[in-house]
């Protein structure tokens, strides 16, 4: 069955609505030459069970792009969404682990593309979106799993209203089990402006923020007065009886950066430095709508204080730390820059790291080529956090 892409759907929605709206890093903020490294993927990229240096690239027909990286004892986990029919939309996630290789021409070493999650036809998650995974300890269904996966996903064939669910696996690369036939933040259309064109919630990000299982998902909410970030708390160490907080809506003052007048949260990525008491998030600028594809064309890193996100009191609120643009990409030629993430530990976190890597995504335009939405794929950065 073919499916639509998200976030050619998030930001045709955004216009209409009228908004306003891992690799071998190369060092400091420089790209790199090629997308996925110099060689990417031998001869049929993205497919074969060969070894990629650098980050994958999709195959003719495929796209990969809403990317979620994480690193534990010396290997990387890439998690991502990609079609699994050269040349539709039928989304799903998938996952390559990879070890790091020192020598000329090599860094991370990428293996074989897994699925880890299909949607479900006929069930509220038929249409997926975008993952998030972390490490710890939950229970489900008298079995213990170590990882548990926060994903989107909606029964609409336009995608629209979208949900979030959880999955649980004892590896990264699965098998993965769905938690439940229920959403666990479910679409509320009584409290969605425009409720049958609005995007719902989507960009799920998760923080194990005690390393067991006690977790943060934060989570864009996207209606017709906007796109805002949001948590929820979820005690999820028995993920047959979850309890979960009440949602709160991440702080939009600050140095929030976006193109709109009221300050927005889209498509964000959000990690956790327990050190220095404060979270790092990665978002999109408001999509560009010039020219299709009509995604974001920027990006920005922020941080903010752990305890504002427990009060109404204002604070300083956001601070930017840097954004980048298209002409950050090699040689300024990809006009769309957007759906970042910021590569973590297994749980979420990058307690006193002195610097971070961002893995975000590049596409071509609609007036270079027809097939654009099938140039989607990564490429990153790496920055100094202090």
């Amino acid at each position: 069955m073919k499916k639509k892409n998200l976030l050619a759907i998030f930001c045709a929605l955004a216009m209409s609505a009228a908004i306003g709206m891992m690799a071998a890093c190369v060092p400091s903020d420089d790209p790199g030459n090629t997308p996925g490294g110099d060689t990417p993927g031998g001869d049929t990229p993205g497919g074969d069970p060969q070894t990629v240096y650098g980050l994958p690239v999709a195959e003719s027909g495929h796209y990969i792009n809403n990317s979620d990286a994480f690193e534990e004892d010396g290997t990387r986990w890439l998690f991502y969404t990609t079609n699994e029919t050269s040349g539709e939309e039928d989304n799903v996630i998938a996952v390559r682990k990879a070890s790091f290789e020192e020598g000329a021409d090599k860094g991370w070493a990428y293996g074989e593309e897994t699925i880890a999650l299909r949607g479900t036809e006929g069930g509220w998650d038929e249409y997926l979106g975008s993952a998030s995974v972390v490490k710890g300890s939950f229970e489900y269904g008298g079995a213990e799993y170590g990882y548990l996966m926060a994903y989107c996903g909606t029964p609409q064939a336009d995608e629209t209203q979208f949900s979030i669910g959880l999955a649980v696996a004892q590896s990264p690369d699965g098998a993965w089990t769905k938690v439940g036939s229920q959403p666990v933040v479910a679409f509320d259309a009584a409290n969605a402006g425009s409720a049958q064109t609005a995007v719902g919630n989507y960009a799920p990000s998760l923080v194990n923020y005690d390393k067991e299982g006690g977790v943060r998902l934060f989570y864009t909410f996207a209606d017709s007065y906007g796109h805002f970030a949001k948590f929820v708390d979820i005690e999820a160490s028995d993920l047959d009886a979850p309890v979960l907080s009440g949602e709160a809506v991440v702080p939009n003052h600050g140095e929030i950066a976006g193109g709109d007048t009221v300050a927005m949260f889209p498509n964000a990525d959000f990690v956790y430095d327990a050190s220095g008491k404060q979270f790092y998030a990665v978002k999109d600028y408001s999509p560009t709508p010039s020219q299709a594809p009509a995604f974001a064309r920027r990006i920005q890193l922020l941080s903010i204080a752990e305890g504002e996100l427990y009060t109404t009191d204002l604070g300083e609120g956001w601070k930017g730390i840097r954004t980048w643009d298209n002409t950050d990409t090699p040689d300024g030629m990809y006009e769309r820059l957007y759906g970042a993430c910021i590569v973590s530990d297994a749980y979420g976190h990058i307690d006193g790291a002195a610097d971070a890597e961002i893995v975000y995504n590049i596409c071509m335009l609609e007036a270079d080529t027809d097939d654009y939405l099938f140039t989607q794929n990564l490429m990153s950065f790496e920055i100094a956090l202090s």
